[in-house]
């Protein structure tokens, strides 16, 4: 009998799995995908995360770490799935209750059951806790259940699940206290304890936070290309003020929770959450705001090809959930553009519907127009001979304040900057670069 099982072996629950096993727990790692657990059990993983291969590989070689693809008895369940929303942004909790189910016929007093997948406000309690009652055990007092969520960034995930503050919230005290034990045989950061409610809705904010500021950032940028004026400049100047950080306008926002999380508050509370719907609604359209002003030049028109530069939906990372780029894509074809997308890191094939290359030249070969829409480090070094090289038109649209606008300008390239209006008289020189 193992004493972890973790149910879901992907962004989160592998090198959760792997950190448990090499802090000498046994783990079975559990994962509907057959695929997944045979690359497991030879040590090998498709995730590209930092230190993660090692990881995995310690683990399995060491014995503690052991793949399926269906639970077995164990001590601790940890539930480590995907938690998306559907078209119509409401919480798709489907994974969440399969996940459950499986364990609901291996439950037994004293067991611990942890949910981190990021969920609605009461997830833990009425959907987890009611699915395991039909073993006729009660939550908090026959078994223990909490919610503690991840906090990680993508791309550096095992240094994040070892260092940031973890948040345990059970669904009695005695529920938190115990996932304590479990966490700290890994985790550095500072633990705090709560209640299941307090953690669900603590991950949410966190998220949702972030949308609202990166959407602010971008209606600060609409307004700047309204009123003629350079938005990374003005950025740069009211950060300044002791008491202010405006973050980077964008083409949106990609990911499996920013994109995500409000929704789960706006579907649960409409009454209160105007704010995040707008928020939303601004990250959501600034691709097709960016397609707009490509169209309002003049050198894009339907049957032209654009290149899109940017599968991934944050820079230097191979992950292109919610990204971007399909928003941008979907807007072009609707113009009856064709699109091609490239990415150095997301390997190449149909990604959510998005087909990516890795084959820069030949995405840009045909092309009218390039928008560029991560800051991969690839692409700070692509100099306006590149561009002449490959591109076939003369229009390039940086949503990121990333290339060289003015080199790109005296080979006779249009520069479309997010955040600065055509009419504003550019200083190219002094081109500004916020962080």
């Amino acid at each position: 009998m193992a004493d972890i099982c973790v149910l879901g072996m992907g962004y989160v629950g592998l090198p959760t799995a792997s950190l448990l096993a090499n802090a000498g727990f046994h783990v079975l790692g559990v994962d509907i995908d057959p695929d997944i657990v045979a690359m497991l059990r030879d040590g090998r993983t498709r995730l590209e995360e930092a230190g993660l291969a090692t990881l995995v590989s310690a683990a399995v070689h060491s014995g503690n770490l052991v793949t399926a693809t269906l639970p077995e008895p164990a001590d601790t369940f940890m539930i480590c799935v995907p938690t998306p929303v559907t078209p119509a942004k409401t919480a798709d909790l489907r994974a969440v209750e399969q996940a459950t189910r499986t364990i609901l016929p291996l439950l037994k007093p004293g067991n611990l059951v942890i949910l981190e997948s990021t969920s609605p406000v009461g997830t833990t309690r009425n959907v987890v806790g009611r699915i395991l009652r039909e073993s006729g055990l009660e939550p908090g007092r026959d078994f223990d259940l909490c919610y503690c969520p991840e906090r990680v960034l993508p791309g550096n995930t095992t240094h994040e699940l070892i260092n940031n503050h973890r948040l345990i919230g059970g669904v009695t005290p005695q529920s938190a206290e115990h996932a304590q034990q479990i966490y700290e045989r890994f985790a550095r950061g500072k633990i705090v304890l709560t209640d299941d409610r307090t953690a669900e809705m603590c991950k949410l904010m966190e998220n949702t936070y972030r949308d609202v500021n990166i959407a602010l950032a971008n209606v600060f940028a609409r307004i700047a290309e309204d009123v003629g004026i350079n938005v990374w400049e003005a950025i740069e100047y009211a950060n300044l003020h002791p008491r202010v950080h405006v973050l980077r306008p964008g083409p949106g926002v990609g990911g499996h929770c920013i994109p995500v999380d409000p929704w789960y508050l706006v579907e649960a509370f409409p009454q209160h959450t105007s704010l995040l719907r707008q928020a939303r609604w601004v990250n959501d359209t600034q691709a097709a705001r960016m397609l707009e002003q490509l169209w309002a030049s003049g050198e894009l028109e339907a049957g032209k090809k654009l290149a899109i530069l940017g599968a991934a939906y944050k820079p230097d990372i191979d992950d292109p959930r919610e990204s971007p780029a399909a928003l941008l894509a979907a807007a072009a074809r609707k113009r009856g553009l064709e699109v091609s997308v490239h990415d150095p890191l997301v390997k190449a094939g149909c990604h959510h519907g998005l087909v990516v290359s890795n084959d820069l030249p030949g995405c840009l070969r045909g092309a009218a127009a390039a928008a560029l829409l991560c800051e991969h480090r690839a692409y700070r070094v692509l100099s306006a001979k590149f561009f002449q090289e490959h591109l076939a038109g003369k229009l390039i649209a940086d949503a990121r304040n990333w290339l060289n606008h003015a080199s790109l300008r005296r080979a006779g390239f249009n520069v479309v900057l997010l955040g600065v209006a055509k009419n504003k008289r550019h200083h190219p020189e002094a081109q500004v670069r916020c962080s």
